[in-house]
């Protein structure tokens, strides 16, 4: 190799090295970006509610004022030794650990779970023709550590409640002693879920859908934000369904913002501390046609069948790996913690 040889190969390496270099500062820059929190925001509507699911898919509680965790909504007042938040406490099955919902046994909707008001190291469970049952906040002092299988294989924690409280579960959806059980998330960060293997094309597909962006027994994320005029709109597509926000299950319901225009709230900003950012569009599954007051199944497939004509997600954002489900709401992580209430200023972050 001549002396001009040599130098011009170096020469390329070094510009080789370098554009490579340009590239990957200039993608890393461009992704830091994306978690910058906005300077600018625009009020877009107000909090019309607040919702808590203890249990999953089990019955909800509204509440006037909220406390936003990592981990989602917590109810402001429930005593020292039980965060008693957004979906922490779950059904499954005792032969394989597989979690149950209202998808499989829609009795389930109508399971109440609150605080107990004297202990407060305990829960009540409440549900048509069953007597009230009052649970102790299993811990890993005097009960066992077990894995929940959740969506796509997902293994999350869990801490089992005990055998009275799997056969009341049992008795109550089986009519059986046993072959159900109730399964609590103790909110510890430890025991925080890892879904770099059982999501990895969501990871690949959405950047700003992590680990730190799940609930405990969400399907997704810790927060669900629904906006009001959006159900409206779908109601009047459908007026003889009478749809209603509770069918999607939000934890902040907005109102006084325009339909639809939620698709593009990557940063929302609630009162004056409480900063989420957009993880994913929610799209729905079959529980949607579920009414939350009666637990039937609609029988025309109702709403899902008409949010397939305009909603779904491959023609809002042109999205591969979900684009066949239709879409309601936003699923959002957690960036600052603190308070919110009904009547919030609900804002949106500019660039």
């Amino acid at each position: 190799m001549s002396r001009y040889q040599h130098i011009t190969t170096e020469t390329v390496l070094v510009a080789t090295t370098v554009g490579v270099l340009t590239a990957l500062s200039l993608y890393w820059y461009q992704k830091k970006r994306k978690h910058v929190i906005p300077t600018v925001w625009e009020p877009v509507g107000k909090v019309k509610s607040l919702f808590i699911y203890p249990l999953k898919s089990g019955h909800r509680i509204e509440l006037n004022t909220a406390i936003c965790t990592d981990y989602g909504i917590k109810m402001p007042k429930s005593g020292p030794s039980y965060q008693f938040c957004d979906r922490n406490l779950l059904i499954y099955k005792e032969e394989n650990n597989e979690f149950r919902t209202a998808r499989q046994y829609p009795k389930i909707l109508f399971i109440k779970t609150a605080p107990d008001s004297i202990q407060k190291d305990c829960f009540t469970l409440n549900a048509p023709e069953m007597s009230e049952l009052k649970v102790k906040i299993p811990t890993l002092k005097d009960a066992n550590e077990s894995e929940i299988t959740l969506h796509k294989g997902e293994k999350i924690f869990t801490i089992d409640c005990g055998d009275e409280a799997a056969k009341w579960i049992s008795q109550y959806i089986l009519d059986t002693d046993s072959g159900l059980r109730l399964g609590f998330h103790d909110g510890e960060p430890h025991h925080r879920r890892n879904v770099t293997v059982s999501h990895k094309k969501y990871l690949e597909t959405y950047s700003r859908f992590r680990n730190e962006a799940t609930g405990m027994y969400t399907d997704f994320t810790s927060f669900l934000i629904i906006n009001e005029a959006s159900i409206d709109d779908l109601n009047e597509r459908i007026p003889d369904a009478n749809i209603t926000p509770l069918q999607f299950r939000p934890n902040i319901l907005v109102e006084n913002a325009p339909a639809y225009v939620e698709d593009d709230w990557n940063w929302v900003k609630i009162g004056n501390n409480v900063v989420m950012y957009l993880s994913k569009p929610c799209t729905r599954c079959i529980f949607t046609n579920i009414d939350p007051e009666t637990a039937t199944k609609s029988e025309i497939d109702e709403p899902l069948r008409t949010l397939r004509k305009y909603r779904l997600l491959k023609d809002i954002k042109n999205n591969k790996l979900e684009g066949h489900l239709p879409v309601m709401g936003i699923h959002t992580g957690l960036q600052n913690g603190g308070e919110i209430s009904v009547g919030d200023i609900v804002y949106v972050g500019k660039k």
